[in-house]
């Protein structure tokens, strides 16, 4: 039987998103795949209609798996998709959390928990893993007892957070943030800061701060409205993605739609 904590609760890399899992959910996660060759085909997709509009959408895309595909990558929506629909199956590792693999066959598969599980195993901001890394990484979780390695999985979601940190503040929707930041370092630097806090005395640091908690609070505001928005979408099989995507026109600009009905025949 495990001495440890089966209920300990671990968030996502992007700890400010609501869900979490137990680390029994984790175990649950992993005792269901060794080598990610088992979940990696996908037949489930859905049809971008706007590739302008930042959406969940377009990581379910046929386009998207494609890529992966020809680039031997694994997708976190392959992993969402297909690893419940997996036999639980490692006997050391339900062992090792006091249970039998009957036991955690029996128990659902959460959402959360393949997240959190993916975070960790991608090491990065990216959705996409190559698959030699993933088996790589995946068989680095299991110790040498057959039980759960919670220090290589706090690792490995240690740099994941680290890249979705510093991502959000200079690449996402958190670089109104950067841009203050970066902008009260020249003011320093240059001496500039003085100069206004001679006119504003007092009340420039608050100033400041009211601006950079603001620029926090609309970045995360932003990112979870597209998210929240977003998330629930259709999902259809390849040929009938396929087919959707005929009736959808891509073009990029009004100017290419001005331009494409400009040559159809009259």
């Amino acid at each position: 039987m495990s001495a440890v904590d089966l209920e300990k609760r671990f968030k996502r890399a992007e700890f400010w998103e609501a869900g979490d899992a137990s680390l029994l959910e984790l175990v649950n996660v992993l005792g269901r795949w060794e080598s990610c060759s088992e979940w990696l085909e996908r037949t489930r997709f859905a049809v971008v209609e706007d590739a302008r509009k930042e959406n969940m959408v377009q990581g379910a895309s046929v386009e998207r798996y494609d890529y992966a595909r020809r680039n031997g990558l694994v997708e976190r929506l392959a992993m969402v998709q297909n690893v419940p629909q997996l036999p639980f199956r490692d006997e050391r590792l339900a062992a090792w959390a006091g249970k039998s693999v009957r036991e955690m066959n029996a128990m659902p598969v959460s959402r959360a928990a393949v997240e959190i599980v993916f975070d960790s195993l991608t090491q990065s901001k990216s959705s996409l893993v190559p698959e030699k890394v993933m088996d790589e990484r995946r068989a680095r979780l299991i110790g040498a007892d057959g039980g759960f390695d919670e220090g290589g999985f706090l690792s490995g979601m240690v740099k994941s957070r680290v890249a979705v940190v510093v991502g959000f503040f200079l690449l996402g929707k958190g670089q109104l943030y950067g841009y203050i930041f970066a902008g009260r370092i020249l003011l320093d630097v240059t001496g500039s800061f003085e100069l206004i806090k001679g006119l504003l005395g007092e009340y420039t640091e608050p100033i400041f701060w009211a601006l950079t908690l603001g620029a926090v609070y609309y970045a995360y505001q932003a990112d979870a409205a597209v998210k929240r928005e977003t998330a629930d979408f259709e999902t259809l099989t390849r040929e009938e993605a396929l087919e959707r995507e005929k009736t959808i026109d891509k073009s990029a600009t009004v100017f290419e739609k001005m331009g494409k009905a400009r040559s159809k025949p009259k």
